[in-house]
């Protein structure tokens, strides 16, 4: 093999090895780090979780608020599947990117118009036709029961 030949062949081996690393870089970068879940918390017990295909599993309702469509399971059977029998009021609480990132219910205001609506993106937010479009919380991660039953 002459010197020439035998140098491209290595710089052409080390360009493999850089493109197989970039690739795998962009590909780590690109995955999404954890699996985005909603979870039912009693204090700090988690009484359940939920991706967004077993939140959909639960049955999906239509509502209208602020004039538009939202659709996903209502949060009374989403509590109801998580053993949650009653409450005095609960805490949800969210990502708070574009929001508030909480927002405080109780019992009574938790009716069954009040859903958690599935968006595009792959996340859920609370809404209800009674819920003001300022006090939503999007990309809700937590759903904290007090008094659970």
């Amino acid at each position: 093999m002459s010197g020439g030949r035998g140098r491209a062949l290595v710089g052409l081996g080390v360009a493999l090895v850089l493109l197989v690393a970039a690739a795998w870089a962009a590909a780590s970068l690109l995955a999404p780090k954890d699996r985005y879940e909603v979870r039912v918390l009693d204090g700090t017990r988690v009484l359940a979780s939920y991706d967004v295909d077993e939140l959909k599993a639960l049955g999906e309702v239509t509502i209208i608020a602020d004039g538009k469509s939202e659709q996903g399971p209502s949060l009374i059977r989403v509590l109801q599947e998580a053993g949650v029998a009653s409450y005095s009021r609960l805490t949800i609480r969210g990502a708070g990117v574009r929001d508030d990132g909480s927002i405080v219910l109780s019992a009574d205001q938790v009716a069954r118009d009040v859903i958690l609506d599935i968006a595009n993106r792959g996340t859920v937010k609370v809404v209800g036709p009674d819920i003001p479009w300022d006090d939503r919380v999007r990309d809700v991660t937590d759903i904290i029961v007090e008094d659970a039953q």
